[in-house]
């Protein structure tokens, strides 16, 4: 596998290599078709809305709500007779759901429940159906949309109930005669300022915890351009090929009046953004170092990468307020990192860019992935002595999944370590699945579910024999299961997030995070 080429000049414009455009192949249309629409009813069902914002979910209310319908978000998993009720009284034409791979079957079984007890026309969208797109042959599901579902879910519901349904772009359609009815996908949104500002007033007044939470999360980009194989982005980006920029930005005058218009209403004391990689572009990054201190001031977290790491990115995310960044390690082997995650940086690029941001007084809370295909014990020893000997703030390691579309899940097939494509999917703090000898799984878990503590006290290393007995445990598993969830909330609250939190809301954070299924 070839590795992806670092970005160079940051001041670049970024763009993929594409074929020339498909004939009659437009820019979707921003403002809401002039013809007369029904105003619909939309029920949009979020499984369970835990510690970390839903961001999807906004972005669809608020290009449903500027083209005239009615939208309600309802937490199924919390309560599920009260959502019932709630979504009874509403009487829903079309039942909305943003599908994860690992929560696609939860979904299907929900959608079954809410098509017997409440009725209505079922979507669904996101990252599993866009990659997964037998995922509409389930009974119940109606509808799917494949890629970005803005401007395609507000042209769905305009034309609802008619023929031109069913010709909407990026949607596939079950038909009466069960055949599936397929429809390409438009050019990407080119300027995603004129998009409605995302709804987020819809997640906060569904979930307590989120509202009152002194951080909220924001994008000020669209798209990622490289092509690590263990992401879906490499996936995105050849489906968009020939259709546009893939990276896209908010200018800072529309990102700023975002923050401000949220922070109206649900004040904040930190803020995060979850680009794929934060302030790629170095004329917007210049720009918004001078504009986000004098009008937002306050300090926050963003997702960086260590390539693009140099001098005068750090001066300026440090200029602009920037308390922490999260920045991915990933592997601690250049083999695997390089040619099979396909990250071209070598670790003594990683070393430098926390260097750099260590200079400027920039904290780091760092991702780790392991578990990945033909990895060994000392794979996970790499890993783990890279993030010590980098002095992370906070570190995190996921455990790698077999997500449809990946070429990572294509080279766990071809080379044996798996035996089939998943039909059910774990998240990334699951269990693996691969075809690893169950010693070196028991190994394997045992570094995972201890990782933080390991990289923060190298000592406990010469324990890892015991822990793991304890791990095979049911009564022990569970327990250091709790202990890396709390442990991972307390120390991104000390470190991370340096925020002040009341009593109330910090036990409401604890009791999520233990009995999320997913640590989200």
């Amino acid at each position: 596998m070839g590795g992806n080429k670092p970005l160079g000049n940051l001041s670049d414009e970024i763009t993929i290599d594409q074929p020339g455009i498909v004939e009659n192949d437009s820019f979707p249309k921003i403002s809401p078709t002039p013809k007369e629409v029904r105003h619909l009813r939309v029920g949009i069902t979020i499984d369970r809305l835990g510690v970390v914002e839903n961001n999807s979910i906004p972005i669809i209310s608020a290009t449903a709500k500027a083209a005239g319908h009615e939208v309600i978000l309802v937490e199924f998993d919390a309560d599920p007779q009260k959502a019932i009720s709630r979504l009874k009284d509403f009487k829903p034409d079309v039942l909305a759901y943003s599908v994860m791979s690992p929560e696609a079957n939860r979904y299907i079984e929900i959608n079954d429940i809410l098509k017997k007890e409440v009725g209505g026309y079922s979507i669904f969208g996101g990252v599993h159906p866009t990659f997964f797109q037998q995922y509409i042959e389930n009974d119940g599901v109606d509808a799917i949309c494949v890629g970005e579902g803005d401007i395609a879910f507000r042209d769905f519901l305009n034309n609802f109930g008619t023929d031109e349904m069913f010709e909407t772009t990026n949607m596939h359609f079950k038909l009466d005669d069960g055949s599936i009815k397929k429809n390409g996908i438009s050019k990407l949104i080119e300027d995603i300022d004129s998009l409605p500002m995302p709804d987020k007033g819809i997640v906060y007044e569904e979930s307590y915890g989120l509202r009152h939470l002194p951080i909220r999360n924001f994008f000020a980009t669209r798209g990622c351009p490289y092509k690590c194989t263990y992401c879906f982005n490499h996936a995105f980006n050849e489906m968009y090929r020939g259709k546009g920029s893939i990276v896209r930005m908010k200018t800072v005058p529309y990102m700023i009046e975002e923050i401000k218009s949220t922070l109206r209403e649900y004040p904040a004391q930190f803020l995060k953004f979850q680009d794929d990689v934060f302030g790629i572009k170095k004329d917007w990054m210049d720009e918004f170092a001078e504009v986000y201190p004098k009008e937002i001031g306050l300090p926050y977290v963003a997702l960086v990468r260590p390539n693009m790491v140099n001098e005068h990115y750090a001066r300026n995310l440090k200029k602009s307020g920037c308390h922490a960044v999260a920045i991915a390690i990933e592997s601690g082997n250049d083999e695997i990192r390089n040619n099979v995650m396909e990250r071209s940086m070598k670790s003594e690029q990683i070393s430098d860019a926390f260097d750099l941001l260590r200079d400027n007084g920039i904290k780091t809370y760092c991702y780790s992935m392991l578990g990945l295909p033909g990895e060994t014990l000392a794979n996970f020893k790499e890993t783990l002595h890279l993030n010590q000997e980098l002095d992370v703030d906070y570190a995190s390691a996921s455990i790698f999944q077999p997500y449809p579309g990946i070429k990572m899940t294509k080279y766990a097939l071809d080379n044996g370590f798996l035996d089939e494509e998943q039909q059910s999917w774990g998240g990334q703090f699951s269990e693996s699945v691969l075809n690893f000898p169950q010693n070196l799984k028991d190994t394997l878990h045992t570094y995972h579910v201890m990782f933080p503590l390991l990289v923060e006290y190298p000592w406990l290393e010469r324990w890892i024999g015991q822990l793991e007995a304890t791990y095979k445990t049911g009564p022990g598993k569970s327990l250091m299961n709790i202990i890396l969830r709390l442990s991972y909330g307390w120390m991104l609250w000390r470190r991370i997030y340096p925020v002040s939190v009341p009593f109330r809301l910090l036990a409401w954070n604890a009791y999520t995070l233990i009995f999320s299924r997913h640590r989200n």
